[in-house]
C-alpha cells in the first residue's frame, strides 16, 4: 500500500474487496502523514465519524491500527496524533537502517544467483534523476520511495519486508522533513546510484553498507531540521 498515494475520495465507490475500516484507516492515515491532522492536535471519535462519514465500529478498527503504528494516542481528553521527537525518530531511522542494510544485502545475493532482475530498480533510478530537474519536493520523496519499494520486492525476503513496511508508516511523518533541504535530493541520488551498482554487481556487503549509511546520512538531515521545529 502506497501511505503517499491520495486517499479516494468519500464520493468514490470504495474499491472492490475494501471494506469500511480498511478505508478509513487509509484516510485516516493520509490526514497524518500530510498533515491535514496535525501533530499534537486532539479529536474526538465523534469528530472523526463525522468529518469521514464513517459509522463507530469500523473508526474503532481504523483508531486500533493507528495506535499500534504509534501515530495516534488516546488520551482522557480524546485522540492526540502525538508530536514529532527526537527519540522516535533516532529509533525508526535507526530500525530502518538494519532492514533496509538486510533486504540491500538480500536483493544483491538474489541478482548474483540469477534469481532477481535489477532492470525495474535502474529504470526507478533513472526517473528519480530526471525528476530532479523539475524541483518538485514531493515528486522527488515520491519517486525516491518508489526506489526502496522495488528493492523490498527483489529482495524476496517476506519477514523483513513486513517489518518494514510498519516501521515505514510511523517514519513517513519524519521523512518528508527533507522537502526543506533543496540540496537533499542530489545526495540521495548519489547514495541510490552507490546502493544500485552494489546490487547489480551482486555484492551483498558493498550493498548492506551503502544502504546503511545512505539511512544513516538521513538520519542525520532530519536530526537537523528537527531540532529546528520541536518546541524548547
Amino acid at each position: 500500500m502506497r501511505w503517499d498515494a491520495p486517499p479516494p475520495s468519500p464520493l468514490d465507490k470504495p474499491p472492490s474487496g475494501i471494506t469500511a475500516a480498511e478505508l478509513v484507516f487509509r484516510r485516516l492515515l493520509h490526514a497524518i502523514l500530510n498533515g491535514e491532522l496535525p501533530a499534537d492536535s486532539l479529536e474526538t471519535e465523534e469528530r472523526l465519524a463525522t468529518r469521514y462519514d464513517v459509522s463507530r465500529t469500523p473508526l474503532r478498527d481504523a483508531l486500533r491500527r493507528l495506535e499500534q503504528l504509534r501515530l495516534l494516542r488516546r488520551e482522557a481528553k480524546g485522540l492526540r496524533i502525538p508530536p514529532l521527537t527526537m527519540a522516535e525518530m533516532h529509533e525508526l531511522s535507526a530500525t530502518r537502517e538494519v532492514l533496509e542494510g538486510l533486504l540491500a544485502a538480500s536483493a544483491a545475493r538474489r541478482v548474483a544467483q540469477g534469481l532477481a532482475n535489477p532492470a525495474r530498480l535502474r529504470d526507478i533510478h533513472a526517473r528519480h534523476s530526471r525528476v530532479q530537474a523539475l524541483g518538485d519536493a514531493e515528486l522527488i520523496l515520491s519517486v525516491g520511495l518508489d526506489f526502496h519499494e522495488e528493492l523490498r520486492r527483489l529482495a524476496a525476503n517476506h519477514s523483513a519486508a513486513a517489518c518494514h513496511e510498519q516501521v515505514m508508516l510511523g517514519f513517513e511523518r519524519y521523512r518528508h522533513l527533507a522537502r526543506g533541504v533543496p540540496e537533499r535530493p542530489g545526495h540521495i541520488a548519489d547514495e541510490h546510484s552507490e546502493i544500485l551498482d552494489a546490487i547489480e554487481a551482486g555484492d551483498a556487503q558493498a550493498a548492506e553498507t551503502a544502504m546503511r549509511r545512505h539511512i544513516a546520512a538521513g538520519r542525520e538531515l532530519y536530526a537537523a531540521v528537527l531540532s529546528g521545529t520541536l518546541k524548547p
